[in-house]
């Protein structure tokens, strides 16, 4: 059963793996792969509080299983807890040292570390004009945030807009740290599928715009949007 549910997990049939692993785990709960798999699918289905709880079965079972391990570590990532990360990979190399996954995400987190602690944008007085940057009228929402996970506009402004903004900020970091592991340049564009629509990621070193809208939209239409956007925003700032 959890070789089917692996196979349909590869296959991008995430519900129809869980599905599986959850009938698995009914007939043996002690299961390591079971646990591990549950872990897997739950990260991949954006439930961290799940995948944290599979994880910890894991290790109940078995205290140093290094898949269980990363996992938590992931988590920890992104929760922004980099030390709880390297100590999670530490441990987890201390069992595998030949654990690439473990060892790549280790780097990442020590380069996390001195990234937030060398880097700091310039930050700007808040004269940015929000008006004359003419955001797209298909625009659902919007927002520039610098390096430094300081918020310079949210359109519209909501309470956890300072938060999104944070999030946005180390998502950008971790996907530069592992586009420069393998050899790329820094991240400058990017999209995200959302189950209710689709955000589009332009950035450089000092700032990062987002700017989402209706999966209706194309692609080639918010891609313009998106350069004009950032335009304006750069030569407001300047």
């Amino acid at each position: 059963m959890c070789r089917k549910a692996q196979r349909l997990r590869d296959e991008g049939r995430l519900q129809d793996a869980n599905e599986l692993v959850e009938a698995a785990l009914r007939r043996d709960p002690g299961n390591v792969v079971g646990h591990l798999l549950a872990g897997s699918l739950s990260m991949a289905l954006r439930e961290t509080g799940l995948a944290r709880t599979s994880f910890e079965r894991v290790l109940a079972l078995d205290p140093t299983q290094p898949r269980a391990l990363l996992g938590l570590a992931r988590i920890a990532l992104e929760e922004g807890e980099s030390t709880a990360c390297r100590d999670l990979l530490t441990r987890a190399l201390t069992r595998y040292p030949d654990f690439p996954e473990a060892r790549a995400l280790l780097e990442i987190a020590h380069g996390l570390t001195v990234g937030a602690n060398s880097k700091r944008a310039a930050t700007t007085n808040g004269a940015l004009r929000t008006e004359r940057l003419r955001l797209p009228a298909e625009c659902r929402e919007a927002m520039f945030v610098q390096s430094d996970a300081s918020l310079v506009f949210a359109e519209p402004r909501r309470p956890r807009s300072e938060a999104v903004a944070a999030g946005a900020a180390k998502l950008s970091r971790v996907a530069t740290a592992m586009l420069d592991r393998a050899a790329f340049r820094p991240l400058r564009h990017a999209v995200i599928e959302g189950a209710a629509e689709t955000t589009y990621v332009r950035a450089d070193d000092t700032a990062l715009l987002t700017l989402a809208f209706d999966h209706d939209v194309k692609a080639e239409t918010a891609a313009a949007h998106l350069e004009r956007v950032w335009g304006s925003c750069r030569s407001e700032l300047a």
